[in-house]
C-alpha cells in the first residue's frame, strides 16, 4: 500500500477539521493495529510533533518503516545530539528516513555531521520537507543531499506536478512523499462546515465541490493517488480508527481521471492552498 501514516495527531491537537484533540492512547493503539492490517508501513513523524515521538517508542514500532524530521532551528553543533534524542525516545537504533523540517537550516557544516550519522547506520536517507518549487530549486542549486524528499500535494495544489517536479525527482533517484493530501482536512469538509475564512475562495472550493459530486470528499481527495505513481507514499494523518478504515476502502477502489481533468481544479492562491497563512477570522 502506497500510504503511510502521520501521525502529528499522536502529539499535537492539529488539523482544521480536527474536534477531537489529540489521539488519546487506546485510540492510537488501535491506530497503529489497524494501519498494520492494512498493509500501512511507514510512518511518518517530527521533533516538533509535541510528544509524538515518545508515545511511538512506548509501543512496538520496530516492523514499521520510521520517517522524522529535525526539529526547526536544529543547528550543525547539536544536531548530532538531536538525532541521539529521537532515537532515544522512538526506541529505535535507526531512522529509516530523516529530513530537515525546515529547508533554510541546511547548511555544509549540518550535513557533514548528518553524512557522519549515515556511515553508522543510526540514518537512512537524508532529505527535506518543502513547501514551495522555489524551495525545491534552491535546495538543488545549493548542492545539498536529496535521496528523500516530502511535498504537499492535493487536488488544489498541484503546483509541485505542474512544474515537473515529480518526474524530475524520480529521475534523480529520490523517493518522493506527498503530504496534505486533505489539505488539513479541509477537502473533507462539507461546505456548510468550512470556517468563515474560506468564503473567500468560494469559486474554487464549489468547483472542487460540483466534481463528480455523487462520489465522497474522500474518495475525490484521494483519486489524486492514482494519477501520480512517482510518488512512493501519501501521508495521511487521523484522529480515529475509524477513519483509516474508510480511507483503507477507498483506497483500493480509487477511479483514474485525465490530467487535464485534474488541472482544472488546481488553484494557486496561497492563502488557501497554504494552511500558514489561514485565519480564524
Amino acid at each position: 500500500m502506497r500510504l503511510a501514516l502521520g501521525t502529528v495527531q499522536f502529539g499535537l491537537d492539529y488539523g482544521i477539521s480536527n474536534r477531537a484533540g489529540e489521539v488519546a492512547d487506546g485510540g492510537l493503539d488501535s491506530i497503529l493495529a489497524l494501519a498494520r492490517r492494512l498493509g500501512i508501513d511507514t510512518l511518518d513523524t517530527a521533533q516538533a510533533y509535541g510528544n509524538a515521538e515518545s508515545r511511538l517508542g512506548s509501543r512496538q514500532t520496530a516492523d514499521f518503516t520510521m520517517v522524522s524530521k529535525l526539529a526547526p532551528g536544529t543547528s550543525a553543533t547539536n544536531v548530532v545530539a538531536c538525532v541521539d534524542d529521537s532515537l532515544q525516545r522512538l526506541g529505535r537504533a535507526r531512522l529509516d528516513g530523516l529530513l530537515l523540517h525546515r529547508s533554510q537550516d541546511a547548511g555544509p557544516a549540518l550535513f557533514e555531521r548528518l553524512k557522519d550519522l549515515q556511515r553508522q547506520g543510526k540514518v537512512g536517507k537524508l532529505g527535506v520537507s518543502v513547501y514551495s518549487p522555489q524551495e525545491l530549486e534552491h535546495w538543488l542549486e545549493e548542492g545539498h543531499p536529496l535521496q528523500l524528499v516530502q511535498l504537499p500535494a492535493n487536488l488544489l495544489d498541484q503546483r509541485f506536478l505542474r512544474a515537473g517536479w515529480l518526474d524530475r525527482l524520480q529521475d534523480m533517484d529520490c523517493e518522493i512523499h506527498v503530504r496534505s493530501l486533505f489539505l488539513q482536512g479541509l477537502l473533507l469538509m462539507q461546505p456548510a462546515l468550512r470556517p468563515a475564512y474560506f468564503e473567500a475562495f468560494a469559486e474554487p472550493l464549489a468547483r472542487l465541490d460540483n466534481w463528480h459530486p455523487h462520489l465522497s470528499p474522500l474518495v475525490k481527495a484521494l483519486s489524486l493517488i492514482a494519477a501520480l505513481p512517482q510518488v512512493s507514499r501519501f501521508v495521511v494523518g487521523v484522529c480515529h480508527a475509524h477513519e483509516l478504515a474508510a480511507i483503507g476502502a477507498a483506497h483500493g477502489h480509487l477511479p483514474q481521471w485525465p490530467d487535464t481533468e485534474l488541472a482544472g481544479l488546481a488553484c494557486d492562491d496561497p492563502a488557501l492552498i497554504n494552511p500558514a497563512m489561514w485565519t480564524s477570522s
